[in-house]
């Protein structure tokens, strides 16, 4: 690990899907650059084929150019969006701040280098998340069916799980890296659920995590859709409720 007095780690899963990195991988190698914020950054492709995995290798080389501190890390088979996060935080056990972003690109460069700068200044005890509020500062643009799978998916997470976050979905959280690595073998979920299992884990641990609103711009492409994976999502939660109810995260 690199020997600087704040390790940071990004992560930006892809899995079949690197063309959403090429628009959106610029302008965060750029930013991350002017930043001057020792972020090291992974973009962990979970399994997608030699095909494709050739792709990243290719881009990742291409943003290096503009930022030197980013790597590929081309995971030999599928473990979904989590499990391609958590694989690449597992190699950075000596990071102070872990965090992902998603590749498409809606929340942006700026949008995530706030949420790293507002966890550096709350501590290495501390986390940040981007939730998604809509006002003239921060922006969403999303459809209707969208936003009214937001709503009710946010109700059931905090009726059946408990945590009260308002948006446990959007694509971009910074979490403290001791905490983290302290709960990581309590982490099953590693499908569209797995945030709302990291966040109770989180909390369940006493870490302190912040929430920014931050813009957000749906980009055509999203493997989540709402109606569609509604039923899986639910399965998770009622997942994640039956360990706690057992005693498996603790804290109760």
């Amino acid at each position: 690990m690199h020997a600087i007095e704040h390790s940071i780690v990004l992560v930006t899963p892809v899995w079949m899907d690197s063309q959403r990195l090429v628009r959106f991988g610029p302008q965060l190698a750029i930013a991350l650059k002017e930043s001057g914020l020792p972020v090291r950054w992974i973009v962990s492709d979970d399994g997608s084929g030699a095909e494709e995995q050739a792709r990243v290798a290719t881009l990742v080389e291409s943003l290096q150019e503009i930022y030197p501190d980013v790597e590929a890390l081309l995971l030999p088979d599928r473990s979904r969006k989590g499990g391609a996060i958590y694989r690449a935080w597992a190699k950075c056990e000596g990071a102070d701040w872990l965090a992902f972003v998603d590749a498409d690109g809606a929340v942006d460069a700026d949008g995530v280098l706030k949420l790293i700068n507002r966890a550096v200044e709350l501590g290495k005890d501390a986390g940040c998340i981007a939730i998604r509020r809509d006002s003239a500062e921060t922006p969403v643009q999303r459809d209707s069916g969208r936003m009214v799978s937001f709503w009710a998916f946010s109700t059931l997470v905090r009726q059946l799980v408990g945590i009260q976050f308002l948006d446990t979905q959007c694509g971009a959280k910074v979490v403290p890296a001791r905490v983290y690595f302290q709960a990581a073998e309590l982490l099953k979920e590693r499908g569209f659920v797995f945030d709302v299992e990291l966040l109770l884990v989180l909390e369940r641990f006493g870490a302190q995590v912040d929430e920014l609103a931050v813009p957000w711009s749906e980009v055509s492409g999203s493997r989540m859709h709402p109606w569609r994976d509604c039923w899986g999502m639910i399965a998770g939660l009622l997942r994640i409720r039956k360990r706690d109810r057992r005693g498996h995260y603790g804290g109760r």
